[in-house]
């Protein structure tokens, strides 16, 4: 729906270079992120969050497979009132886990809060530097090519590495700041390694 949108503009854009000069750009938003150092930060805070969480529920699953080899042992020796409260701790310490699994990686959860918490501000950032060269370069409007509707455009009209140096500006990618590029001897920066994705739920449960 998003690209026949897309593409409803464009046609009407043509026409109206009938009328008067217009000067369409293009910037390809997920290349800007995956070149991002800001972004790339932000992958590294967001794995060690997720870290966290997942080690508390993985502690948490470690204490209910003990206390069920724990009731193995014992139900031999256990009366049967013995044996339901034993059996009513472990129901009840699953559905903590349940609730902690779905507190941390569920719907609106934990930890689609902090992504959105870590990545909402680079968005608008990016978005205000397309805004701003817009502005000053004078185009009348600017597509994203990451939408995958731009059959054809001129290089020039790409300002996709206007927007990741100025983004970058200033910033240090995570990982490069104790390298000395200047040594020809010492190891180059390593490359981009991607940017941020926002985790789905099942793929975090795993």
């Amino acid at each position: 729906m998003k690209k026949l949108a897309l593409l409803i503009v464009i046609i009407a854009m043509i026409g109206l270079c009938a009328a008067q000069t217009v000067k369409l750009g293009i910037v390809n938003t997920d290349k800007v992120i995956l070149d991002s150092n800001e972004a790339a930060e932000i992958s590294r805070l967001f794995t060690l969050d997720k870290q966290n969480w997942t080690n508390q529920v993985r502690q948490m699953d470690e204490e209910i497979k003990q206390m069920e080899r724990q009731f193995e042992i014992d139900k031999l020796t256990k009366n049967e009132t013995a044996k339901r409260e034993a059996q009513a701790r472990i129901d009840q310490k699953k559905t903590e886990a349940g609730r902690l699994l779905e507190e941390y990686f569920g719907d609106g959860g934990k930890a689609e809060q902090r992504y959105r918490e870590l990545i909402d501000p680079l968005t608008k950032k990016i978005h205000d530097i397309i805004k701003k060269i817009a502005e000053d370069e004078k185009y009348t409007m600017i597509f994203d090519a990451s939408m995958g509707t731009i059959l054809y455009a001129m290089p020039t009209t790409d300002i996709t590495e206007l927007v990741t140096l100025d983004l970058n500006k200033g910033t240090v990618r995570p990982g490069t700041q104790n390298l000395n590029t200047t040594d020809p001897n010492q190891a180059a920066p390593p490359k981009p390694i991607g940017g941020v994705e926002v985790p789905k739920t099942e793929d975090i449960k795993k």
